[in-house]
């Protein structure tokens, strides 16, 4: 492991154990980890900690049946495709729209681990990473830190780092990595690759930016839900976000987090996209960097969507906000009523104004129906 990564790269195997040592001393394992395994007393889920050999032991055993609760307790049903794109000994870059902290990343690894397929290595916000537990935990689980900085020239010298962190995991390690499209999860439905991402990836590697795309076998992933976890935050935080600039409360993230993990979901769907790389050389060569850039992040957006899976809450929120009922053999009278029942209830949890709180709100569930269409 290079040196000029200890301070973003995730545990290794034996960094892992020992941090599965600290973690059974904390005060927040066993609260925390017996909603998982509640048929085991404290001694008994310390000898299983303390029996894990390492980071995708860790995954197998616990996480996996963690994020496998998680579903049976707050969705109806979870689905996936177009695992057949990837190989079970290939290493991908897996560049995902994101809904929800941690249940977007989550689900991948379930549908690995399904599939015998080695688990990613993730992105750890650096905003995230505010107690020993928390640290030790995402480091185990095989979380590598994205740090975010308002200097410029700071972030520069952090992106370099990130992208050649990321070209050696795939290059070397031979491990997929999971990232999200853009910086901070979508608020108001719409899912955009952000180009700076793109630019991120080419700072590191030798040849054409197209050559050093091409080389980390960048893969869309599309996850949709049926409720839009936290739903009813997102929509008091686009509101002020666009009355001005919005300022998180401490401890907010952390509320978004346990709320995408218990709030209820409906159904859910993860589709794996096809690799990029016959899109890539498919372009022109040479190819002003703008221009790939562009293309490469159309592209990108282009199978999130056509691989978007629309709910019948989705066309709801399409056909109230159009006054019509241009949807409605997408659903049915009862589960137009449930729609807005579960509206009415989440927009008491907030203090907006109803029309506010509701426009914002259809708007969340309508605009991917909006964007499939074109």
């Amino acid at each position: 492991m290079h040196d000029n990564f200890d301070n973003i790269r995730c545990y290794t195997d034996d960094e892992a154990v020992e941090a599965l040592r600290r973690m059974v001393g904390y005060d927040e394992f066993y609260p925390l980890f017996r909603h998982v395994f509640p048929e085991l007393s404290k001694t008994e889920l310390t000898e299983l900690f303390l029996s894990i050999t390492g980071s995708f032991d860790f995954q197998k055993r616990v996480v996996d049946k963690a994020v496998k609760t998680v579903i049976k307790l707050s969705m109806d049903e979870f689905t996936w495709s177009g695992i057949e794109n990837i190989k079970s000994d290939g290493a991908y870059l897996f560049v995902a729209n994101h809904r929800d902290i941690v249940l977007d990343a989550a689900l991948l690894q379930v549908v690995l681990v399904s599939n015998n397929m080695n688990t990613t290595q993730i992105t750890f916000g650096s905003n995230l990473m505010t107690t020993p537990f928390i640290i030790d935990f995402g480091k185990t689980n095989k979380m590598f830190t994205v740090f975010r900085n308002p200097d410029s020239r700071e972030q520069i010298r952090i992106s370099k780092q990130l992208s050649e962190y990321m070209r050696f995991v795939i290059e070397v390690k031979k491990e997929s990595l999971w990232i999200a499209q853009r910086s901070g999860r979508t608020k108001d439905g719409i899912d955009i690759t952000q180009q700076g991402l793109l630019r991120m990836f080419s700072m590191s590697g030798n040849g054409s930016i197209k050559k050093r795309l091409k080389e980390l076998n960048i893969v869309p992933l599309t996850i949709s839900y049926e409720f839009e976890p936290c739903d009813y935050l997102k929509v008091y935080e686009t509101y002020h976000s666009q009355q001005g600039k919005y300022i998180k409360k401490k401890g907010e993230d952390y509320r978004s987090i346990a709320e995408g993990i218990s709030g209820y979901k409906g159904r859910g769907k993860l589709v794996v996209g096809e690799p990029l790389t016959n899109f890539l050389d498919s372009l022109p060569d040479p190819m002003d960097k703008k221009e790939l850039f562009k293309a490469v992040a159309l592209e990108i957006d282009r199978q999130i969507y056509k691989n978007y899976q629309l709910w019948p809450s989705n066309y709801i929120a399409m056909d109230i906000l159009n006054g019509n009922q241009k949807y409605s053999s997408k659903y049915s009278t009862a589960e137009k009523e449930r729609f807005l029942e579960m509206m009415n209830k989440k927009m008491a949890l907030v203090d907006l104004k109803e029309e506010d709180f509701k426009n914002y709100f259809l708007q969340l569930y309508a605009n991917p129906v909006r964007f499939a269409s074109k």
